[in-house]
């Protein structure tokens, strides 16, 4: 079991699946250190799960470790900037940020203050009418988007405005008290550089569904709608909750860097940048990092192969900021499995010069996407600990598949108004990936191990 947290309970939160008590997480104000223990009755439980592989059910935890896991789920960039301004807690007081935010945190996890309990927490929901969602989006300048009825909201990892909550129907509500969000909305980014980003992150994540649905008869990507208020929302559907008997379950999932104990600022491969004199420092995520996660996948081969499959999607797509923090993990007992994916976007269809283009991840050593031929795929593959035949194949099929269902997604009558002209112009870069990526494909195989 983890060590021992420290008394002060004012300084303690006790971490609830549902209504069973995980354990305690504790904070060391004097030593600017964390402790977590697992309760006792959970290390019993039936469906008792860890946090991750690196706070394990037995032994020692570094409070390193844990302070790494509160970290990953906190957002980040402005939203946090906006959770530090409307609260007076400093970005750097995690425990502080995790007491105010945790009661509903991605995944399965709920952290109340020491003694409290969730049974206790009345059911409260506050109905979000069309106008009003409108009035927010047009007063994020002024208001935040996360700032609803006084009080932040925003309680998931990342950058990009969002607002949870519980879809029923066509009727959304906040929920607060034992209630659970459903759903994610997403508008449109105040950053003018990224003009259509529902439209395209709505492509992207319906194309990978369509590609998978021919593969395997089964969705890759979290199910995506667009909302009109009548600006373009993207409304999310939440792969970490499940619907039970009217009731919405939470399942608990770790991002890629909790996974792998990194810290936030390692989500990139390149964690100090690219500037001449760093840019061979790659010890932030990569795939060769997701590829030693093997041991604690449920099942290996197919674990591995969902990650292969997420790294195509990168390929096609051009969705260069496909980072660590961007690909997560359900956890079952002391095993995981790879979830949905999420976040799927073609940032290459942006302007280069103000929107960087380096991919978080490299493939082989290669970091630009016109860079990625079949050495650095081949290589790639070697890395993740994929069959390079087995990957020419998936490549080719999902290849030849891309230039019809793009072409296809692009005639969506759910697309209006400019954003037509915006997944036309996305669908016909798909296909030049695609024709690009097939004329590597069948060289992926030819190569030596010893190459590499």
């Amino acid at each position: 079991m983890s060590s021992d947290p420290v008394e002060d309970l004012d300084r303690a939160l006790d971490v609830f699946c549902g209504t069973n008590r995980i354990g305690r997480l504790a904070f060391d104000p004097a030593n600017d250190q964390f402790s977590f223990a697992y309760d006792p009755e959970w290390l019993k439980h039936p469906d008792r799960f860890q946090l991750t592989p690196h706070i394990p059910f037995e032994g020692e935890t570094s409070h390193v470790v844990i302070r790494r896991y509160i970290d990953n789920l906190l957002p980040e960039g402005r939203a946090l900037d906006v959770v530090s301004s409307f609260t007076n807690i400093q970005k750097t007081h995690l425990f502080g940020l995790i007491r105010v935010l945790g009661r509903e945190t991605a995944g399965a996890l709920s952290f109340l203050p020491a003694g409290q309990l969730p049974q206790a927490q009345q059911p409260e929901r506050r109905k979000v009418e069309l106008a009003e969602l409108q009035q927010r989006i047009d007063e994020r300048n002024s208001v935040p988007f996360t700032v609803w009825d006084g009080r932040v909201r925003m309680s998931v990892a990342g950058y990009q405005d969002k607002l949870l909550v519980l879809r029923e129907g066509d009727d959304l509500f906040l929920a607060d008290g034992s209630l659970s969000s459903t759903h994610i909305l997403k508008p449109e980014p105040l950053n003018e550089n990224l003009p259509c980003m529902v439209a395209n992150e709505h492509f992207c994540m319906t194309l990978v569904n369509r590609l998978s649905q021919r593969r395997l008869k089964e969705n890759w990507a979290a199910e995506v709608e667009i909302l009109r208020v009548p600006a373009p929302v993207l409304c999310v559907a939440r792969f970490d909750r499940v619907r039970v008997d009217e009731r919405v379950r939470r399942r608990h999932t770790i991002d890629g860097c909790q996974a792998l104990n990194l810290p936030v600022s390692a989500k990139y491969e390149r964690s100090l940048g690219n500037a001449a004199d760093v840019r061979h420092i790659r010890d932030g995520a990569s795939f060769q990092a997701l590829a030693t996660l093997r041991p604690n996948l449920s099942n290996a081969a197919v674990g591995i192969r969902q990650m292969a499959m997420w790294a195509v999607t990168t390929l096609l797509l051009g969705n260069s900021d496909a980072h660590g923090k961007n690909i997560s993990f359900f956890g079952y007992g002391d095993v995981f499995t790879v979830a949905p994916f999420y976040d799927l976007v073609s940032v290459a269809v942006y302007d280069g010069k103000r929107i960087d283009h380096e991919l978080a991840m490299a493939f082989g050593d290669e970091f630009t996407l016109p860079a990625i031929k079949s050495f650095a795929l081949a290589d790639f593959c070697e890395r993740l600990g994929f069959p390079r035949r087995t990957f020419a194949r998936e490549l080719k099929q999902l290849c030849e598949w891309a230039k019809e269902e793009a072409q296809l997604q692009a005639a969506d009558p759910v697309y209006v108004s400019e954003e037509c002209a915006f997944v036309k112009q996305l669908a016909d870069y798909i296909v030049s990936r695609a024709d690009f990526l097939l004329g590597q494909a069948a060289e992926i195989p030819k190569f030596k191990a010893d190459l590499f």
